[in-house]
């Protein structure tokens, strides 16, 4: 983290910030005794399993596992770091946060602020020039002649830059701005001839303004009106902002920040390609559309999508671009395939829609309506059949070579879809189509997946992994180290200091391992400090990294406490008499089996290395003996 914050402000910014207000903006709530429920916006489900205690400020799905405070909900729902949702948050309750800031991280947030402010006066100058010059109505009627009103031009801050080489920067100049910001900005690029000297990067286009998930300028679309315009010299009807601090065109998503809550409120997404496309179906009452800034869907605008919907429908026209585009993203997302398994469990529902040939989805929507438009959404086809599809069409199927060129390339797709199931399915229409048998086609997909590293046994691990009976000796061990656990948050029984006395290692899985360590340090930290202990521990956002502890603890703090008063002790003696019973089972088992390897080892040794192996052996078996009677002291173990 480049900024830290100073001591207490995140406490502060939480006590200020009201998490129900937060999360009903994404999340349908409903009153449920002291809390809401709704259903949960991280995975698909029909029955709410959702909560949120605007009492402890902490929220948690029973479905999924994902809980947490305000600002985990911010990160995961919006897609940011912790300093970002922090800000977010900072932002929506009117709080000012105090940072610790070293000179380095200072000038980092000095750099990205300069960046917006110079991207916030280019989009107010550029729609300046479109309705305040001569220049400007060329422009502008270009837009009303395609069917734009004035209403949606206006609203979705259209502007247009001048077809000169430094109309933009002599503007921005003389507002203080140094040459080397301006560049950085992505707005100007810099002479070769004259060091030192910058020129305006977009001359002669409609300039659409990106911005990012929360409303902030960070770089511009510029569009040629057509190929007789001057900007037709930079030789590409499209050009946008490059990289900056602030703008990565596979990162951001146009319109994505008004589109959120319609995607939300619809649970769907239309992606399209172009600017105008959006603005089109915008104004014709579809406010659930975005489009990719010109690059084929990445798995990292897939990721953001998918906090708002799983349903995600990819809208091209006809041409073979468009089509290219579609493969293009195909290949892609098998990144994201891999990592979420995008089509195992139907994680997420992706669909194709195509237009009618001649038509991109503006002129499709302005020319022939929003009720033949939302025909075609409604015919839209899942995205593997649309890729089967448009694999058959690129080759001759009526002759054997044809045949065999598409059944390799269907199967080199199909083979890195996750779920074997829609596998054998896709094998099956492949079957029908090339009039080809299916055992053969499944043989030809095991051998092109037979690699070390493949899906397939990716997958055979994780179901073989174990079996049932092993599972449930392993489950119910879990359980101790939890119940435990959820005596520490809640500082309840009188044993407490024995159980932070304990140490990690009498907690056996990872997760209940790293959540005791740090409840250990929380306590210890506030005792250092001369620090009132409250219960049950807060432990804040971003100090848990690891996803299974934080939906662990989450789930411990959200679970109901099942002890009276009188019970809580006996049941606390009983949890840490446990606890120690499995660590000292663990011991006896260990001893065991070294004590039988020093036996098997003497077999063929000389009479002195006998010796030594009887020592140990003998020191092996006091051990045991006083292991073994601990653990009888400690009683019949109960789980």
């Amino acid at each position: 983290m480049s900024r830290s914050l100073k001591d207490g402000e995140i406490d502060e910014l939480k006590s200020r910030a009201d998490i129900y207000n937060i999360i009903s903006n994404y999340v349908s709530l409903k009153k449920s005794g002291k809390s809401y429920s709704g259903l949960c916006p991280f995975h698909k489900e029909k029955t709410p399993s959702f909560s949120v205690d605007p009492g402890k400020q902490l929220y948690h799905c029973f479905g999924c596992g994902e809980g947490g405070d305000i600002i985990s909900f911010v990160e995961k729902i919006e897609n940011m770091d912790f300093i970002e949702a922090v800000e977010f948050i900072a932002n929506k309750a009117g709080y000012k946060l105090k940072y610790n800031l070293t000179g380095t991280s200072k000038e980092s947030g000095k750099v990205r602020n300069r960046l917006y402010e110079i991207n916030e006066l280019a989009k107010k100058y550029f729609q300046f020039i479109l309705y305040n010059s001569k220049s400007g109505k060329v422009p502008l009627d270009y837009l009303k002649k395609r069917g734009f009103t004035d209403k949606t031009i206006k609203e979705f801050e259209v502007g247009y830059s001048m077809d000169l080489w430094d109309n933009f920067t002599n503007f921005i100049l003389k507002r203080g701005y140094k040459n080397k910001e301006i560049a950085d900005s992505g707005l100007a690029i810099e002479s070769t001839k004259k060091p030192g000297a910058i020129y305006d990067r977009f001359r002669g286009r409609i300039m659409f303004p990106i911005e990012d998930i929360i409303g902030k300028p960070i770089g511009f679309g510029g569009r040629i009106i057509s190929e007789r315009s001057g900007a037709a010299r930079q030789n590409a009807k499209y050009i946008n902002t490059p990289e900056t601090r602030v703008y990565s065109k596979s990162k951001n998503i146009y319109r994505i920040h008004q589109a959120k809550n319609y995607i939300v409120k619809n649970d769907e997404v239309l992606i399209v390609e172009g600017y105008t496309d959006v603005m089109a179906l915008h104004q014709s009452g579809i406010l659930n559309a975005v489009a990719s800034l010109g690059t084929a869907l990445t798995s990292d605008q897939i990721k953001i999508l998918g906090r708002f919907t799983k349903n995600i429908i990819l809208v091209f026209d006809s041409d073979q671009a468009g089509i290219n585009a579609s493969l293009k993203g195909i290949e892609r997302l098998r990144e994201y395939n891999e990592r979420l398994d995008l089509y195992f469990e139907s994680n997420l529902n992706i669909k194709v829609a195509v237009l009618e040939k001649g038509y991109d989805p503006a002129e499709f929507i302005l020319k022939r309506g929003k009720e033949s438009f939302n025909n075609r959404i409604n015919k839209s086809q899942n995205i593997i059949d649309f890729t089967i599809d448009i694999i058959l069409e690129k080759h001759d199927t009526e002759n054997l070579s044809g045949k065999l060129k598409a059944s390799d390339d269907l199967i080199r797709f199909i083979a890195t879809l996750s779920s074997s199931i829609i596998q054998e399915e896709c094998i099956k229409k492949i079957a029908q189509r090339l009039n080809l048998k299916e055992n053969l086609l499944l043989e030809e997909m095991r051998k092109k997946k037979n690699t070390p590293d493949s899906r397939e046994n990716y997958w055979d691990r994780s179901k073989n992994s174990g079996s049932n009976t092993e599972k449930e000796k392993v489950l119910p061990f879990k359980k101790v180290e939890i119940e435990a656990l959820k005596l520490i948050v809640n500082g309840l029984g009188t044993r407490l200091d024995e159980f932070l006395d304990l140490g990690s290692e009498y907690f056996r899985f990872e997760d209940t391992k790293e959540l005791y360590n740090a409840l250990v340090k929380e306590i210890n930290e506030a005792g250092g400090n001369n620090k009132k202990v409250n219960f049950p521990i807060k432990i804040s956002s971003g100090v848990l990294e690891n996803v299974e502890v934080k939906k662990l603890y989450n789930f411990i703090l959200f679970s109901e406490l099942y002890y009276d008063e009188d019970e809580i002790d006996p049941a606390s003696d009983e949890i840490l008499n446990n606890l120690k019973r499995i660590h000292l089972s663990e011991e006896i088992e260990y001893v065991r089996k070294k004590m039988i390897e020093y036996d098997d080892a003497k077999k063929g040794s000389g009479d002195e290395e006998i010796k030594k192996l009887d020592r140990k052996y003998d020191n092996l078996y006091q051990r045991l003996i006083k292991l073994e009677q601990k653990k009888q002291n400690l009683g019949i173990i109960n789980i």
